[in-house]
């Protein structure tokens, strides 16, 4: 037998109060037991801050509303922001690179919400959000409005006109198809057109 194994195999059995059994010496501190446990604080389990939760509604509302990920967020950090904010505090605070809001914040023009302006004696362009929750769906309705109900409106007539040029059965069903849409068309600017009207007015009030 080994001279290793026969002086292991001699080692007589550990009795109570051996200290060969207290490994506390060698124990690393980091996973021994705290003798003051109790007074450990605890660390919350919801970290998310009101502000954060408050930007994570504007945002999911705003994607439900058809707007991408970055606007949705940038337009949350602007709303809850009481002051005007740069573009690097935009980028700091969405967690966007600097071309990302960019190109963002040019689509987001188009909605006439937010506000671009320079201060005196600095480069910096700053923006600012208008917090008036009626106005902003309002212009989003606008865009779809003018987008979309207005030139399917003008195109609608042309397409029916060569439907009925056709004399199969098979353009006359479809003929029936598009004639309805387009007759729901024309119902859904009339209800689109008073609303926006009733909601642009509304919206001045609250100026």
């Amino acid at each position: 037998m080994d001279k290793k194994i026969k002086e292991i195999a001699n080692i007589a059995p550990l009795h109570p109060g051996d200290e060969r059994g207290n490994n506390q010496r060698h124990r690393c501190p980091l996973l021994s037991p705290r003798k003051d446990a109790k007074s450990v604080s605890m660390i919350s389990s919801d970290p998310v801050s009101p502000k954060e939760e408050f930007i994570q509604v504007i945002t999911q509302n705003l994607k439900s509303e058809g707007f991408d990920e970055i606007s949705s967020r940038i337009i949350g950090v602007l709303f809850i922001e009481p002051e005007e904010m740069s573009f690097e505090e935009i980028c700091i605070e969405t967690g966007y690179s600097l071309s990302a809001v960019s190109t963002a914040m040019k689509n987001l023009s188009q909605f006439h919400i937010v506000r671009r302006f320079q201060k005196t004696g600095s480069k910096k362009a700053f923006f600012f959000l208008d917090k008036n929750l009626t106005a902003i769906g309002t212009q989003a309705l606008r865009i779809k409005y003018d987008n979309i109900i207005l030139p399917s409106k003008k195109i609608l007539p042309n397409i029916i006109g060569k439907y009925e040029l056709e004399k199969s059965d098979k353009a006359k069903s479809e003929l029936e198809i598009v004639t309805r849409y387009y007759r729901h068309m024309l119902k859904l600017e009339s209800i689109v057109e008073n609303f926006l009207d009733t909601m642009e007015n509304i919206a001045l009030d609250d100026k």
